[in-house]
Parts: structure tokens; C-alpha cells; sequence
């Protein structure tokens, strides 16, 4: 963590401030430059809901109601997103705004792209993920296996859970095959850390180290995965 606030400490925010209906009310001049895909007229037009996909909506809603309830700052929250077929990695702050008309509240949010300090060759030198409102950047070492949790992920270590914005899939390609393999559509482990395999008739589970549970290897998977471990 306090990695992350010493190199966000150098970078330029992009700031925008949001009316009470969700409008823009304005912009630092950062904010074209990290969402350069969107145009300068549609950041104006409309609410902030409209530049957002439908399945975005409703999480964007509800963090800013949360802004707007909280009686302190929003922890800093990473958020990724896809533009122009570029994956880039957003540390967001949310900061409600106290004016002199008390009915006419509105909310500052900070955007810190950490982007160079995530990829390198399209690959994830570290992964970004949550937990309790701090942030963690992951050396792939670390983790134990990866679960699938609708559009997002969760990341499991030895130490913890951990939440993560990204999806299995998108988490999949930019990990080392070497090392992370799919064994089901929920579950992606680090082989590394498998210490006993269970073959029952047609079944197979992996156990981890550190953990009591075993993780299920599908069957369309299973003669490949065992392969790769040599055990056929």
C-alpha cells in the first residue's frame, strides 16, 4: 500500500466533478488524456451512467450513493476498464463536496492511471486487487488459485481473499501459462502450490497447500491437466 501512495504522490490526477443528477460539471484536462476514446462532447452529454455499459450501471450507482452517504472519503478502489482493445488500470478516489447550499452536494472523483506500473508486455507483473478498502498488488507468486465470481474474480493467497475487478478470463491471459492452468470454468490454479491430487472413477480434485479445500477439475480438462503434471 504505501508503494502505491508514494508513486501516486508523482502522477497527475484526472478530477471530475459531478452535479447532483449525475451530470459533469467539469474536468481537469488529464481526464482527456486517460479517457481519450471517449469523446470531449459525450463526457457533457447526458449523466455519468450513459458513458458506462449496462452491466456498469448499477455498480457505478451504488459506489456513488455511498459517496454521497459516507461520512468520510471513499478509500482509494481500483477499476478496470477496455478502450480501443487496451486494458488500462484506474486508482479512483471519491470525495463528496460540501457547498454553500447544502442541497446542492456534489461529488469529486480522483483518477490516478497506474497502468505503466501493472503491465509490461501485456503480461501482469502484479495483480491488482481489494480487500476491507486497501489495495494490494499481487506478485503472481503469491497466489493459490483464482475463482471466477460473475463478471469479477477472487483471488485467493496464503494469506487471505482478496477481490479483483478483472475477470478469470481476462485474469488468464495475462498470467503465465507456465505456472496458472484452468482446470475448471470457475478455477484457475498455480500449479506450484497443488501438493496432492484425488482421482475418483471419472473425478479428479486438487488440494492446495495452506488450505482444506480441493478444487474440482472439470472433466474436458482433466486429461490435459494430468498430462501436464506427467501423471499420464
Amino acid at each position: 500500500m504505501s508503494r502505491i501512495l508514494s508513486l501516486i504522490e508523482q502522477m497527475e490526477p484526472g478530477v471530475v466533478i459531478l452535479n447532483e443528477d449525475l451530470t459533469v460539471s467539469s474536468v481537469s484536462s488529464m481526464v482527456f488524456m486517460i479517457f481519450g476514446h471517449i469523446p470531449r462532447e459525450r463526457i457533457f452529454a447526458g449523466d455519468l451512467l450513459g458513458i458506462h455499459s449496462e452491466e456498469a450501471r448499477e455498480k457505478v450507482k451504488e459506489t456513488l450513493r455511498l459517496a454521497r452517504q459516507a461520512q468520510r472519503h471513499i478509500p482509494l478502489s481500483l477499476k478496470f476498464i477496455t478502450s480501443e482493445g487496451h486494458d488500462r488500470y484506474l486508482l479512483v478516489k471519491l470525495i463528496t463536496v460540501t457547498e454553500r447550499d447544502p442541497a446542492g452536494g456534489k461529488i469529486c472523483a480522483l483518477f490516478y492511471d497506474i497502468t505503466p506500473f501493472i503491465l509490461a508486455e501485456r503480461k501482469l507483473m502484479r495483480v491488482p486487487v481489494t480487500s476491507r478498502g486497501d489495495i494490494h498488488l499481487l506478485k503472481p507468486e503469491e497466489i493459490v488459485y483464482l475463482k471466477a465470481d460473475n463478471i469479477y474474480s477472487l483471488i485467493y493467497t496464503e494469506s487471505g481473499e482478496f477481490h479483483s475487478d478483472m475477470s478469470l478470463g481476462s485474469i488468464e491471459k495475462r498470467l503465465s501459462e507456465e505456472i496458472f492452468f484452468r482446470i475448471h470454468r470457475s478455477y484457475l490454479i498455480n500449479i506450484t502450490k497443488i501438493i496432492k491430487v484425488h482421482r475418483e472413477s471419472h473425478e479428479c480434485t486438487v488440494a492446495t497447500g495452506g488450505s482444506e479445500v480441493r478444487l474440482p477439475v472439470s472433466r474436458d480438462k482433466m486429461q490435459r491437466f494430468l498430462a501436464y503434471l506427467g501423471l499420464k
